[in-house]
């Protein structure tokens, strides 16, 4: 739809397009000879950016353009009505001169966002303490604060439909894989949905394995931890409204790391990344080991041991694979619960009801004091992964190992086993392994454990990077 010279008549298409919204508004303002319309959104626009660099402006210069006397970066000029609709959308004023069949579109949106603040969800003893916002220019300018070099590549795409969602997509030109960042442009192009929740949204569309439990793709709100993988080679995805980075390609140890390791003496960060690792194992597999061991052969423990289990378990009626279906199911429960509810209470919640719903199993003879210990430690352990994707997905996994142990003992547990490495040596990210490829080459310094800088000369696998080359002179 054309414009139109009289402002009347776009006044009424544009009411059209924009369903008739109470909000829409127009203006008129007479300078000199020339008489101005400004439409917009009352809601979408601030007044006080209106009246400084439109009005007065043109107040002050009645014999220059449109563009010489306003004074605001983003200006655009068109003749289509559907594109001044949704400009007013995103907060921008369309003004028109009178018999003229052309829109001014200037930017004078209402920005209400909150300062940048600490992490929440990703604490660090060292490290920076800025946090990715809802605001998707500030996020962008957040990183680009850290990686001051023109080579950083910024894409923006509008994806939903209806919602219009604007996503951006950053990578260092250098150093990205060409292949990988053609795979990913032609998935999130194909993206085709009314709107856009991002990062679920975006993960759940872009990512290889649809039914995989473990996440393939690492979630973020530190700009200092988005940096690192950008200076990797990896492509990182921010989306407007949403205070989460994506990181792509990403391998399962991936999920393991955190920017204290790098902070601190490599002796010390390898350390700490190994007891993760060993955490998630013991995660998945303590209360099914238990189960087994208690129900088919408890024979194996030391002699010790099984008279303390046989004088826990004495009076308790149910068996041990319900007892520890029961005791984690409760304890979801009051995981979901604490989080759920405001802080105050849901800690409170948290630690009162663990203390009392287990003080009371235990003296019912409904649980064994040893399975309430199993499943403390279980869920302790399962805290300890940085990752929440991962973490989720260590304690989901139980049940499934708890059922085959309790079905086939310690065979049932090796079988569990098995099938959940077959699966993580099949799964691809962007066509990268996802498992394996952090086994090979130097990129094994930076899984198990945390080698030292300088021996950490080439980048991971798993980013397939042009320049493989991190130090090339390490030590003097």
């Amino acid at each position: 739809m054309r414009v139109d010279p009289s402002p009347d008549i776009n006044e009424r298409a544009l009411r059209g397009l924009l369903f008739q919204s109470s909000d829409f508004k127009s203006s008129d303002l007479e300078v000199g000879e020339r008489c101005f319309r400004l439409f917009y959104l009352e809601t979408m626009i601030e007044p006080a950016a209106v009246q400084e660099h439109i009005i007065r402006p043109l107040l002050r210069h009645t014999d220059i353009t449109v563009r010489e006397a306003v004074s605001i970066l983003d200006y655009q000029e068109t003749d289509l009505l559907t594109i001044a609709s949704n400009a007013l959308v995103e907060g921008k004023t369309v003004l028109q001169i009178f018999g003229e069949a052309k829109l001014y579109l200037l930017k004078t949106e209402l920005s209400k966002e909150r300062t940048v603040n600490i992490p929440l969800n990703e604490r660090v003893l060292r490290g920076s303490n800025e946090a990715l916002i809802e605001n998707l220019q500030t996020n962008i300018n957040l990183i680009r604060k850290l990686i001051a070099t023109p080579d950083l590549a910024v894409k923006f795409y509008q994806l939903g439909r209806r919602s219009n969602t604007k996503v951006a997509v950053l990578y260092l030109h250098s150093l990205v894989n060409e292949v990988v960042l053609k795979e990913f442009e032609r998935r999130i192009g194909a993206i085709d949905i009314d709107y856009v929740e991002a990062p679920g949204f975006l993960q759940e569309l872009i990512q290889d394995r649809k039914f995989s439990l473990f996440p393939q793709i690492l979630v973020s709100e530190r700009p200092d931890r988005i940096r690192s993988y950008l200076m990797n080679g990896q492509i990182a995805i921010l989306t407007d409204g949403s205070p989460d980075g994506l990181i792509v390609p990403v391998s399962f140890w991936s999920f393991f790391q955190s920017p204290d390791d790098y902070q601190i003496n490599w002796l010390l960060g390898s350390t700490f990344r190994f007891l993760r690792i060993i955490c998630f194992i013991i995660a998945i597999t303590l209360p099914s080991v238990y189960v087994a061991l208690v129900t088919f052969d408890p024979r194996i423990l030391p002699y010790e041991i099984t008279l303390t289990l046989q004088s826990s378990m004495q009076y308790i009626a149910l068996p041990p694979v319900f007892e520890a279906l029961f005791m984690l199911g409760t304890l979801e429960i009051l995981r979901e619960s604490s989080v759920r509810l405001p802080s105050q209470i849901g800690q409170t919640i948290g630690v009162v009801g663990g203390i009392v719903i287990g003080t009371i199993v235990v003296q019912s003879n409904l649980i064994s004091n040893m399975m309430v210990i199993v499943v403390a430690f279980t869920g302790i352990a399962s805290f300890i992964v940085p990752s929440h994707e991962m973490s989720s997905a260590a304690r989901l996994l139980t049940y499934p190992f708890i059922i085959l142990s309790a079905l086939f003992g310690l065979l049932g547990l090796m079988v569990s086993f098995l099938l959940v490495l077959t699966h993580l040596a099949r799964i691809n990210t962007m066509g990268i392994p996802y498992f394996y490829s952090g086994l090979s080459g130097d990129t094994i310094k930076d899984t198990f454990f945390r080698g030292p800088l300088w021996s950490l000369k080439k980048r991971t696998q798993e980013s397939l990077a042009q320049d493989k080359t991190r130090i090339r002179i390490p030590r003097e």
